[in-house]
């Protein structure tokens, strides 16, 4: 009996050693302590214009950092509070805990140094050093070409102050916990230009498309083999909207689909605001700020999509 209880406690003693060791790295050692790049951009009138494109049409920056129009479809920001923030995530889009998102205007950002904004956009430390959690995908854009990067800083700068103050964030230590261990140095792509290809994955992966149209597992991660599948659900109020399959696949999928067929799907709601009342269900796909995106962006991403490979997955997309 001696025996059993002694081999009891060392598991016990075990057990806790190993949470505490958890709890001290997650929340204790990390994030890491990124340094901050001594930076002082030029806001060329080609960075602020190529920034206005990026974080409008391709990257959703305002539109996270904005209030939304969840009457009209797809969510388009309301009139007059471009990145003022303000957005929810809570419980009732399924996400576990709350997050407002952040003023983004110069009311808020004035006294951010470009270092200090370069370092929250592609690593996801604030300025006073703790984690963002990545409901902002600052665990992709830490692949974002640095000239997108700056382009994006730059536009920000010339947005309207709007003075507009949030409650703070709402997470438990394990929600913390992944934001932490989310944090890593700016790993930029250099993207050939010229192959569409190449252009469109990185497109469609900053844009979120690989993300949302792919079925996840039990721990919200892709799963490669269904990538572009769709099936991915989103809580909408008293149903879940699921993304599409937008893989090669002729048949559940838009394998059937010519180039000029995917770019009208976006360009039919480019300038549109549709009463949801006209659809019957709401998306959170953001079809208002992806009918931006130019022609040859679009033929880009639908490059890279049709030369992976089709998933076959039939998607009821509201139930």
């Amino acid at each position: 009996m001696k025996i059993l209880i002694k081999g009891l406690l060392i598991c016990v003693s075990l057990a806790l050693l190993a949470a505490s060791g958890t709890y001290l790295y997650f929340l204790v050692i990390l994030p890491p302590d990124l340094p901050i790049a001594e930076l002082k951009l030029d806001r060329t009138p080609e960075r602020v214009a190529r920034g206005e494109y990026l974080a409008t049409a391709v990257f959703g920056c305002v539109y996270c950092h904005s209030e939304r129009d969840w009457e009209l479809f797809g969510g388009p920001i309301k009139p007059g509070g471009l990145g003022k923030g303000g957005e929810r995530f809570d419980e009732s889009v399924g996400f576990p805990g709350l997050i407002v998102s952040t003023n983004i205007t110069p009311y808020h950002l004035g006294d951010w140094s470009d270092g200090e904004l370069y370092r929250a956009i592609v690593s996801g430390l604030h300025k006073d050093g703790y984690a963002f959690f990545p409901v902002m995908p600052f665990d992709v854009y830490l692949y974002l070409e640095t000239e997108d990067v700056y382009s994006i800083m730059a536009y920000l700068r010339t947005l309207e102050p709007i003075a507009a103050d949030h409650p703070p964030r709402q997470l438990s230590n394990f929600m913390q916990a992944i934001g932490n261990s989310r944090v890593k140095p700016a790993e930029p792509w250099v993207v050939d230009q010229d192959d569409p290809v190449a252009r469109g994955e990185y497109l469609s992966i900053i844009a979120g498309c690989r993300f949302c149209h792919t079925p996840a597992d039990e721990r919200r991660q892709g799963i490669p083999e269904m990538r572009f599948g769709g099936g991915l659900g989103f809580p909408w109020q008293d149903k879940t909207v699921y993304s599409a399959n937008i893989s090669a696949d002729p048949d559940t999928g838009i394998g059937n689909w010519t180039v000029e067929d995917f770019i009208a799907r976006f360009k039919a709601y480019e300038n549109q605001r549709i009463p949801v009342s006209e659809v019957g269900y709401n998306t959170q796909m953001a079809w208002t700020e992806y009918a931006q995106l130019t022609e040859s962006d679009l033929a880009a991403i639908y490059a890279y999509i049709m030369s992976q490979p089709a998933v076959r997955n039939e998607v009821t997309l509201v139930r």
